[in-house]
């Protein structure tokens, strides 16, 4: 997983991460470049056996183009988002403790759903407001 400092109340509310974070964060430099992101952004209790989950299941997220991103740490709750190839924003969960966030399992079935995704299929624009989930 890498490490990135964001204005992190600036990812919370936004459309598209590609506003907020650096380019680094987002591209990969591969020439596919299907990738889903999520981004997780702990809080002020620890998640570090959350994230050593996760950073277990690298591989099965690779296999639909998705990967997990640490933000640096903020107060208050945790936080998952979860981001197309585009940067649009389809997930954000917040919780006081991990068991609250996405499971690998879920993560993996987003990183799934958004690699087979596109516009012809009538994927929607606007996604968080119609709160859809996979």
């Amino acid at each position: 997983m890498d490490l990135v400092e964001p204005a992190v109340e600036a990812l919370v509310g936004a459309a598209r991460v590609g506003d907020v974070l650096p380019s680094r964060a987002i591209r990969t430099g591969r020439a596919r470049r299907l990738e889903a992101t999520a981004f997780v952004i702990p809080g002020s209790a620890d998640l570090s056996s959350y994230l050593r989950a996760l950073d277990g299941r690298a591989e099965d997220f690779i296999g639909w183009d998705g990967r997990v991103v640490t933000l640096t740490a903020g107060p208050g709750d945790h936080q998952v988002v979860v981001t197309d190839r585009y940067g649009q924003v389809w997930e954000s969960t917040r919780a006081s403790d991990e068991s609250g966030l996405p499971t690998a399992d879920a993560l993996e079935a987003w990183f799934r759903f958004l690699a087979i995704a596109c516009p012809e299929c009538g994927v929607l624009d606007d996604p968080r407001p119609r709160d859809w989930t996979p």
